[in-house]
């Protein structure tokens, strides 16, 4: 987020700033001078953090790579969000300040001005004020919304939608508010910018267009579930479909209700051969998939996505899986399987699950493993133990890096420790964050 939000946030500020007399800068102003001058700042960086999110929403590949993949993009996403409507409330609530702190006798009361028969500019600007407060309530019920995890992913979705309309009206506000003083300043011209670039985005978004250009029309091969609860799905996708590298994602549509969801791609590339999804049944959608989804319904893939690339084989790694975090690296050995001589890789693959059943899947992994020439350390702890991080960090000093997919407090952990007790440099870890919410 530090690469994103803080360039133009610092960038408004100091616009700001130089705008300022020295007793709002001194903050020595009275208080209804210092809410006037907090007002626009706010307003601003609540502008400008709302047109980062629209930028983040329109996933440009130069900014995916810049954030080392779609998963880091949309997590920052998330963030920005979240901090645009904290932005919001505190706008709306410097706003609103004035007639409580008169009410409670913190300020004497401000006689206002009157506006004598209201012609078109200031009714223009009353409109504004309005939209701006339509725009603020329709953030933050969006950003609850968001935060509630028990609202099902299909509603998440289509309410999602409303982020782009409350851009677009609170864009209308911040020009009318500008124009009304406007006085050629880079601060000003910054906010034309900021609000013309992100409501092109808004309407890009709303029209559906974002992402239109990486899918692929596909179709369900076969549709089962195996021994450990793991639903195995396999995609034909079209002629159009440009391969990818193992450990990436896709976005998948099987159904246009419930829109895309995110699925490693557990399989290797191959021109003509289908595309298999590892999906473990965590969600409301996930649960019901196999009754849902039959042998030839259409579907659409979306990518491929992500940076989880695993770099070169020929370095020393250390892999590290959880549960259904292992779908990345099964495509990664069926590469190293296929690539000719088995000969034994420095690649330490470890790899923990809960139950004797879930390490059933995937089937035969032992003998992948010895095809790719990787060793593997596969763990239930109830029987042999956790994982612990010295035996992973003994052989990360000599890693160039550990590729870590399972759940995020082991991640978070597991990259700490590697870190402070071993001295791993954090560039070398890497994870996927599919928090996608």
């Amino acid at each position: 987020m530090k690469r994103t939000a803080l360039p133009l946030s610092l960038l408004i500020i100091v616009l700001w700033a130089a705008l300022q007399p020295a007793e709002i800068l001194s903050f020595a102003a009275p208080y209804l001078s210092m809410r006037k001058a907090l007002t626009t700042l706010t307003g601003a960086l609540a502008l400008g953090w709302m047109g980062i999110c629209m930028l983040l929403a329109l996933r440009p590949s130069w900014l995916e790579r810049a954030l080392d993949g779609l998963d880091k993009l949309f997590y920052i996403h998330k963030w920005v969000g979240i901090g645009a409507v904290l932005l919001v409330v505190t706008h709306w609530l410097l706003i609103l300040s004035p007639r409580t702190l008169m009410a409670w006798g913190w300020v004497e009361s401000v006689a206002r001005h009157p506006h004598g028969p209201r012609g078109g500019g200031q009714s223009l600007v009353g409109l504004a004020k309005e939209m701006g407060e339509w725009s603020a309530w329709l953030m933050i019920v969006l950003g609850v919304v968001a935060l509630l995890r028990f609202v099902p992913y299909g509603w998440f979705r289509k309410l999602h939608k409303g982020f782009p309309v409350a851009f677009l009206i609170g864009a209308c506000h911040s020009v009318v508010m500008v124009h009304r003083d406007f006085s050629g300043t880079l601060f000003d011209v910054l906010m034309l910018i900021i609000a013309a670039l992100g409501s092109v985005i808004a309407v890009y978004s709303l029209v559906g267009m974002i992402g239109r250009r990486y899918q692929h029309r596909a179709r369900v091969a076969s549709v089962s579930t195996c021994a450990a609860e793991v639903v195995n799905l396999q995609i034909e996708p079209g002629a159009d479909w440009p391969g990818h590298r193992a450990g990436q994602f896709a976005l998948l549509t099987l159904n246009e209700d419930e829109g895309a969801h995110p699925f490693t791609i557990v399989s290797d590339w191959q021109p003509g051969a289908s595309l298999r999804f590892a999906i473990k049944p965590l969600g409301d959608y996930t649960r019901t998939l196999v009754a849902r989804v039959r042998v030839g319904d259409a579907a659409t893939i979306e990518g491929p996505y992500g940076r989880f690339d695993f770099g070169d084989d020929a370095d020393p790694q250390v892999w590290v899986a959880g549960g259904i975090g292992v779908a990345p690296f099964i495509a990664r050995l069926e590469a190293l399987a296929r690539s000719g001589a088995a000969r034994p890789r420095n690649i330490h693959f470890f790899y923990s699950v809960r139950s004797a059943s879930e390490a059933s899947f995937p089937e035969g992994l032992e003998a992948l493993c010895r095809r790719a020439g990787v060793t593997l350390h596969l763990r239930i702890p109830s029987r042999d133990g956790r994982i612990c991080d010295g035996e992973i960090g003994r052989l990360a000093k000599h890693a160039r890096g550990v590729w870590f997919c399972g759940p995020a407090g082991w991640a978070r952990s597991l990259g700490d420790a590697l870190q402070r007790d071993f001295g791993l440099p954090r560039q070398h870890f890497h994870r996927e964050l599919f928090e996608f919410r």
